[in-house]
This record gives structure tokens, sequence and C-alpha cells, in this order.
């Protein structure tokens, strides 16, 4: 009986953590750039009595990691903008330090430079802050990042890409943190699309349709203990009464 329970409390530690990252997916199932999450289960066989063959399975949850599909492109007209086309990243300046973003909204701000949505300085391919005099009307992003205002060069956008991408920490502000800035290689095969920003890699309806069956196998799982935990009850009554 008790394994039952052991087991029981596992899988609803495992559904648990399953169904706040679903939740947070379709949370966030409309934000620009964002990746979605999917969690990475292993079972763990433990013995479970006298014999070899007496094994009982645990659910261990061993990570959360990224998906990293693309997603769709959608149009902004704001000429600041850019979709990446490819796995390279953005580079963005915090007082955190560096950080990497998907998130292709971009703004001049007072100051000329050119920042993220969240005020961060976007960094060109040199680790520099991109700054575009107020006086130039007319600001161009080429494919390969170059960026040009009114036919002047400016400067190269730093997209980048790492080898093991599932490395990297999600942060806030749809944010990416590498563990050594130093794995950022330069990415020259992810091309940008001006004027257009990528839409989150979530599916509604697949999360939708994943949250309602985490929340039947978490009621089936409870249920399960329950019914152990009365078939306990009632064999420990049964015993007293013999007494």
């Amino acid at each position: 009986m008790e394994n039952q329970l052991y087991i029981g409390l596992s899988r609803q530690v495992a559904l648990r953590r399953q169904l706040d990252v679903v939740a947070n997916n379709i949370a966030n199932m409309n934000t620009v750039g964002f990746r979605g999450q999917r969690n990475l289960f292993e079972t763990a066989m433990e013995a479970g009595g006298t014999k070899p063959t007496d094994r009982i399975a645990f659910t261990i949850d061993r990570a959360t990691y990224i998906d990293l599909r693309p997603g769709a492109f959608s149009e902004t007209g704001n000429p600041f903008d850019v979709a990446l086309d490819g796995e390279g990243l953005l580079t963005v300046q915090t007082p955190d330090g560096l950080r990497y973003t998907r998130d292709g909204r971009m703004r001049r701000d007072a100051d000329g430079q050119i920042v993220s949505a969240g005020g961060h300085p976007v960094l060109d391919d040199g680790g520099r802050p991109v700054v575009i005099d107020a006086d130039y009307s007319t600001v161009t992003i080429s494919a390969d990042g170059l960026v040009s205002a009114d036919g002047d060069v400016i400067a190269r956008l730093g997209v980048v890409r790492f080898e093991n991408p599932q490395a990297l920490e999600q942060m806030g502000d749809l944010l990416f943190r590498a563990a050594d800035d130093g794995d950022a290689i330069p990415d020259r095969d992810t091309r940008l699309v001006q004027g257009k920003v990528e839409r989150s890699n979530i599916q509604g309806v697949v999360e939708v349709t994943r949250l309602m069956e985490l929340t039947r196998d978490y009621q089936a799982v409870t249920k399960m203990m329950e019914e152990g935990q009365d078939l306990l009850r009632t064999a420990i009554s049964r015993l007293g009464k013999s007494q």
C-alpha cells in the first residue's frame, strides 16, 4: 500500500510540474519571440520486495528544455523590427550583462540608440551599441544584418548562435542567459527580415488539449491514491475486529 502511495506522489509531482510548464506556454502564446518549454521525464526502478522481480517505478522530472521550433512571422511595418529566419539570436546589453533574444521588436530611443522592446541596447557584431543619428530618416536592415541609414552603413547587428542552445537559461523579458558568453558564435546563416517579427511557437489548441489531458491524469492518480488509502483503512479495520 505504501508503494502505491509513493508511486502516486511521484507521478503527482511530475504532473504538477507539467501543468506549470503548459500553463506558462499558454500564457505566452501571443508573446513575440517566445519559445515554449517541454518536460523531460525518466522512470526510476526501485526494489519493491524481496524478489528481484519485485520492482516499482517512480516518475522523475529530469529537466525542462526549450522547444526550438521557429514561430510564424507577422508584419509590423516598423522598419526597426526584424524577424530571425534561422537559429540566431540578437545580442543585447542589460544591467546584468549580455543577454540574447529572439524578440526582434526594436526602436530608436531619445539618444539615437537602437534598443529592444525592454529598452536594452541592441549590440552590433563588435559588441557596441548601434546608434543612428536623428538626422537620418530612412533606415534599412538587410538580410545579413547590415544596418544602413539614408544609404550610409551604420553597423551590422550582432547575431549569434550557440552549439548547445539547450544550455541557455530562459530569463524574463524574453531574454536568454548563457553560462559563458564566450560560447556565443557569430551566426552568418540566420537571415533577418525587416518589418516583421517572429510570433510565439506555441500552438494554442495543442497546449489547451495537453492541459486537459494533464488535468485528467492528475485526477486519476489522486483517485487511485484515495482508493489505495481506503483499502488500507478497511484492512486495518478488519484486522482490528479479528483480535
